[in-house]
């Protein structure tokens, strides 16, 4: 183990080593250390290969890989229900299946994409109902629009329990309202499959009530982080992404996965949303020269600013405006392709899946859904139409039983999609393929993400630094003290009960003896505050100790309450501490530099002491 000084002034070693040695020689505890536990730790082993990485994160951008292992994983493990009304049976008493749909219709931000979800979901259930349903009953589903705002959305996920009865709710795409209504299904004891949210925090909050059957965008940063990177080698990279929840959340992965890289971003702007006007922003991009330029925000102001980016470009053979343009999965879209022309081809975007892989299942998907609308799904309608696949087939078997549903779903480890495989994590969120799409001629030209994996870790014994088995390291200015004159003070901190009063007696002794043994040199003068009473009136006392009576340091206290009270002013203001109540392991669990504990295990006790102190 590393062995850790600490780092005292001058000043400060010379006055505080000299006084406490002349105190704890008298006391007879200058040779008893600071107890120190090393806590074992048991180590993890997986058999037959690597262990599971959470998110399917590729091992040269897991946070820390090359210092040290976790002590612990989250996320290791599917959530459980613990509930009870899984014997529930409502199947006599209603005459059709109810499922609920939320996303963004009519006005609503991204009601484009709303539109192509509610599509595909709606598919789904009509072919459910052409092959006769749930036992007879049809599906009938249930549209409430997400509007953008909070309290409306926590409305409508009431309304789809206790007014529409609905089974299941399948949506949003909104990342803020999704997480208010899955706070709302947690109440409501309401499945939900989200079909559209790329936020990467939604399944991360261990709430036991959702799904998500499309990559979020943990998946896609890390495909172009990798593709940016490692495939092409770009060192200069900038982000512009929209100034909303969708563009802070979704750039945060690819941010730290460029970071973890070793080529962190140059600089990081924002648009706000329906923005036209980017000379600012892009100015700025110019003056630092950049290799690329990652993009994160709707088809349409994406598209614009792609078009301004290429317009410059054109205009001004040396502008260093980057040709190199990166993107979301917003980017691969017939939405972008049309708003952005030919200013479009070069462009690389994360894609959910590969619509041109020629897949059987996706064809006769697509020709239905042109049949049924009059014109081609996008990824929205697809991913729609996979999670409302995947509902109804745990309706079917596990009944008109909530709970039964839910179980289903979670018991889910694959399944094969119009949109692929869908494989599912233990935070039942999609970690299955992703791809990038190339725009060439006018149209996205997709290919598998390939991620490339560095060495990992070198598994070691030992962490680097154990808390309890190496000192805590001082790293702050000496406090000022005003010009010593006279004798040195150390402060007692003790309630004047009877233990305290020994030790107040005792302290009085060793105080007496020093005098007697080091008559030449400068006097210690003993000054002590009762430790009883309130906390306020405790801290007001350890306030007049340290900076009216500028004590060098405290002895305190007997007793827990007080002691954690000193040890608290103590890292606040800087004095050491010498604690007498060693029974307590909580006071040194925290590592503060200022703390020391004696007193840890019964003395020896001195007979020749203990007949004068009687």
């Amino acid at each position: 183990m590393r062995r850790v000084r600490v780092r005292r002034s001058h000043e400060q070693g010379a006055r505080g080593r000299r006084c406490a040695l002349r105190v704890l020689c008298v006391l007879g505890l200058a040779t008893l250390p600071l107890a120190a536990q090393e806590s074992s730790r048991e180590e993890r082993t997986e058999e037959g290969g690597e262990a599971p990485v959470y998110g399917k994160t590729p091992h040269d951008v897991i946070p820390y890989r090359a210092f040290q292992e976790p002590y612990r994983q989250f996320f290791d493990s599917v959530v459980e229900f613990r509930g009870t009304g899984r014997g529930e049976n409502k199947e006599n008493e209603a005459d059709e299946v109810r499922i609920g749909f939320m996303g963004p219709l009519g006005e609503a931000p991204d009601a484009d994409l709303g539109q192509q979800m509610l599509d595909g979901v709606r598919l789904a259930l009509e072919q459910a109902n052409a092959t006769g349903g749930y036992k007879g009953k049809a599906y009938k589903l249930i549209v409430r629009p997400d509007m953008g705002l909070w309290g409306a959305t926590s409305n409508e996920m009431a309304s789809f329990r206790w007014e529409d009865d609905a089974l299941a709710v399948i949506g949003s795409i909104d990342g803020a309202n999704t997480h208010i209504a899955l706070r709302v299904a947690l109440k409501t004891q309401t499945v939900m499959v989200n079909t559209g949210d790329t936020d990467p925090t939604l399944t991360e909050t261990n709430i036991p009530w959702l799904i998500r059957t499309i990559a979020d965008d943990r998946q896609q940063g890390y495909a172009l982080a990798h593709h940016i990177f490692r495939e092409i080698g770009l060192k200069r990279v900038v982000a512009f992404r929209v100034n909303d929840r969708y563009g802070r959340v979704g750039i945060a992965e690819f941010r730290d996965a460029a970071r973890r890289l070793k080529r962190p971003l140059r600089m990081e702007l924002r648009w706000t949303r329906g923005d036209r006007d980017f000379t600012a922003a892009l100015d700025r991009i110019a003056q630092l020269k950049p290799d690329g330029i990652v993009l994160w925000g709707n088809a349409y102001d994406a598209a614009a600013v792609v078009r301004e980016i290429r317009r410059r470009r054109r205009e001004d053979p040396e502008s260093t405006l980057p040709g190199r343009i990166f993107g979301c999965d917003r980017l691969a879209s017939a939405t972008f392709l049309k708003e952005a022309g030919s200013d479009a081809n070069g462009v690389v975007a994360a894609a959910t899946f590969d619509p041109t892989g020629g897949d059987p299942a996706y064809l006769k998907f697509v020709e239905a859904f042109g049949e049924r609308f009059g014109h081609d799904p996008d990824a929205y309608a697809a991913h729609g139409y996979d999670g409302a696949k995947v509902l109804i087939g745990a309706i079917e078997e596990a009944g008109m039983n909530r709970i039964r549903i839910r179980d289903v779903l979670y018991g889910l480890g694959h399944y094969e999609g119009v949109t692929g495989p869908i494989e599912f994590d233990t935070t039942l969120n999609d970690v299955g393929p992703v791809f990038l799409a190339t725009v060439e001629g006018g149209r996205l030209v997709y290919r598998p993400a390939a991620f490339r994996k560095a060495a990992a870790a070198q598994p070691v014994d030992k962490p680097y630094r154990a808390l309890a088995a190496s000192p805590p390291v001082l790293r702050a200015p000496a406090r000022a003290r005003r010009e010593e004159t006279g004798s040195y003070r150390i402060g007692a901190f003790f309630p004047l009960d009877d233990a305290g009063r020994s030790a107040l007696r005792g302290l009085q002794m060793a105080m007496a003896d020093d005098a007697a043994r080091h008559g030449d040199d400068r006097a210690i003068e003993l000054v002590y505050r009762d430790a009883r009473g309130a906390w306020g009136s405790g801290a007001s006392g350890l306030n007049e100790l340290v900076f009216d009576e500028d004590v060098l340091a405290v002895i305190g206290s007997t007793e827990r309450r007080g002691t954690h009270l000193a040890a608290m002013l103590a890292a606040k203001f800087h004095f050491p501490l010498v604690v007498l109540h060693g029974g307590d392991p909580s006071v040194t669990a925290i590592p503060l530099p200022w703390v020391f504990v004696v007193g840890t295990s019964a003395p020896a006790w001195d007979s020749h002491f203990s007949e004068r102190f009687e």
